[in-house]
């Protein structure tokens, strides 16, 4: 009876490495990107995504997104007229592997810029 519980145990082990969760499977897909940073409520911001593989630029939620690619960047134009959330979707050829961002402008609700230092750009499946 012991080794019987011993090898249903075993196989219950077995079981859940078996079943567990892989990881993200590189591909191309869609990204959602989102400005976070120190100060709160956000207007507007410029970001450029940089790397190969970047395409479509879209829209999310209240951020009206306007985009231009120049060689091996993308320039994006964010803007939030109820400030908040600056959030849009780009396509990309490998989502494991998310463009660079660099922030170069924010400014906040009230239209005043603001420093860049503490902004990232975290991007999620």
């Amino acid at each position: 009876m012991p080794n019987l519980a011993r090898t249903l145990a075993l196989l219950g082990l077995a079981l859940l490495v078996a079943c567990s969760d892989e990881g993200p499977v590189s591909g191309p897909g869609s990204l959602t990107a989102t400005l976070v940073g120190p100060e709160g409520a956000d207007g507007a911001a410029i970001v450029v995504l940089v790397g190969e593989g970047v395409g479509e630029v879209s829209e999310v939620g209240a951020t009206e997104v306007h985009a231009r690619r120049d060689g091996s960047a993308t320039r994006v134009v964010l803007v939030n007229e109820e400030g908040g959330a600056l959030a849009f979707r780009v396509s990309v050829a490998d989502t494991t592997q998310p463009p660079q961002a660099v922030i170069e402008q924010v400014a906040g609700d009230d239209d005043e810029l603001r420093s860049v230092d503490g902004y990232v750009v975290e991007f999620a499946r």
